[in-house]
């Protein structure tokens, strides 16, 4: 199944439609940044949630990173920076995260040249007051790191989305001026845009899920579609994607608990609370019932796929066996044939010493030769044979007079048997 956490997004910074570099990092990093192109100063300190930041590929502050990335754009429509959108694996401790990302912004620096500014965040508590409050304790020493990333852990008391915001620079940056250079073009490009795109969601569910197997969890990162995998065979045809609601609806889906527990929203009037909260809540509904429908989907095909899987082995160790039987069998008739056509005694221990697809009773040579020439059929001696299991198939000793025999696990029981190397 595709672990919860898997959310990728890449968002463009344009002039004139959003507010600018500065005003995003000021909010991401929750802190204050003075825009000297428009004179603006954006303050965002007072917003709770933040648990990690930095900067990769400058070391002058994020106030001056973002002034220079707009001071490099001069056209009034310039797209002046992206931003990176992933959702963290809520069973990573905070350090994995930090390096998880930061290493991220490394091997974006390194394939492209940028700069870029990331901010881990918080999940959002499923009751702001109970947010507010926790988030009080910590900052006033009641609740250390630990106990506060134990409760936003909670599943309970939060939605479990922590989450990064990676802003990353738009032009390379010059190592000898410390300055912004060329644009990265192979990203704005209508051909390679989409396929570099593709290459940083790549590269994001790779270090994401070694991260996951760093910590010994077997769940892992999935940035595929539905449609995709079902194509591939690794998922369940009839899965509902689930469009990604953003924050301003997923803050509005968690104020229905409300209406849910017969609470009256305070923006809002008894008589009011049906018409805000009806279209939100429909939606909310259909996901809620999609998850549940595409949980019993994947139990169900995880089920019969591990059926089918058994049955393949079965099958596959069986046909071993029946061949390397039909070979023993060849391989026993030619060395019957060769004793029976010895004309010596000494050709006949030979040839017997030779056959190593015929059991050597506790007589030895001498009694091979006997009860061949004797017309008695020769077969493994009891408990010498056992069964192939392909998947753990190893060569081990044996008590055979032969210096190498293949020994098997559990099927049928049959023979079988390898020539001296």
């Amino acid at each position: 199944m595709k672990h919860p956490a898997c959310h990728f997004s890449v968002l463009n910074l344009t002039r004139g439609k959003t507010a600018g570099a500065v005003a995003r990092a000021a909010y991401i990093g929750r802190c204050r940044l003075h825009d000297e192109r428009i004179g603006k100063t954006f303050s965002y300190g007072h917003l709770s949630g933040l648990l990690a930041d930095g900067t990769v590929n400058w070391v002058t502050g994020s106030e001056l990173l973002w002034n220079e990335v707009e001071a490099a754009e001069t056209r009034k429509n310039s797209r002046v920076a992206r931003e990176i959108r992933v959702a963290l694996p809520a069973e990573l401790p905070l350090d994995e995260m930090r390096r998880l990302v930061h290493g991220y912004c490394c091997n974006l620096k390194d394939r492209y040249g940028v700069a870029s500014q990331f901010a881990i965040h918080a999940p959002a508590f499923h009751d702001d007051k109970e947010g507010k409050e926790v988030e009080r304790q910590h900052r006033g020493g009641q609740l250390n790191l630990e106990e506060f990333l134990l409760i936003l852990s909670d599943s309970k008391r939060t939605n479990l989305n922590f989450h990064a915001h990676i802003l990353v620079s738009n032009r390379e940056k010059d190592g000898n001026s410390g300055h912004f250079g060329k644009k990265v073009r192979c990203l704005d490009n209508i051909r390679t845009g989409p396929e570099e795109i593709q290459a940083m969601r790549i590269e994001w569910e790779l270090r994401a899920n070694s991260s996951l197997r760093r910590i010994g969890s077997k769940t892992r990162i999935d940035l595929r579609s539905y449609k995709e995998m079902v194509i591939v065979g690794d998922a369940p045809d009839g899965l509902n994607p689930q469009k990604h609601l953003g924050p301003k609806a997923a803050n509005a889906s968690k104020k229905i608990s409300f209406k849910n527990t017969s609470k009256v929203h305070p923006k809002h009037s008894p008589e009011e609370q049906e018409e805000p909260f009806s279209a939100i809540e429909a939606l909310v509904d259909v996901r809620k019932n999609y998850r549940a429908e595409n949980d019993d989907l994947w139990t169900a095909w995880v089920g019969l796929r591990d059926l089918q899987r058994q049955k393949a082995r079965l099958e596959f160790s069986e046909q071993i066996a029946t061949e390397r039987e039909a070979q023993r069998k060849k391989e026993a008739a030619r060395d019957k044939e060769n004793i029976l056509k010895a004309t010596s005694a000494k050709d006949a221990q030979a040839a017997a010493a030779e056959a190593v697809s015929i059991a050597a009773p506790r007589g030895g040579l001498a009694d091979i030769i006997a009860r061949v020439q004797g017309g008695e059929e020769m077969v493994m001696p009891e408990g010498e044979d056992c069964v192939i299991d392909p998947e753990t198939f190893q060569r081990t000793g044996s008590t055979t007079p032969f210096e190498e025999t293949i020994r098997i696990k559990e099927t049928s029981r049959v023979l079988v048997r390898t020539r001296n190397s």
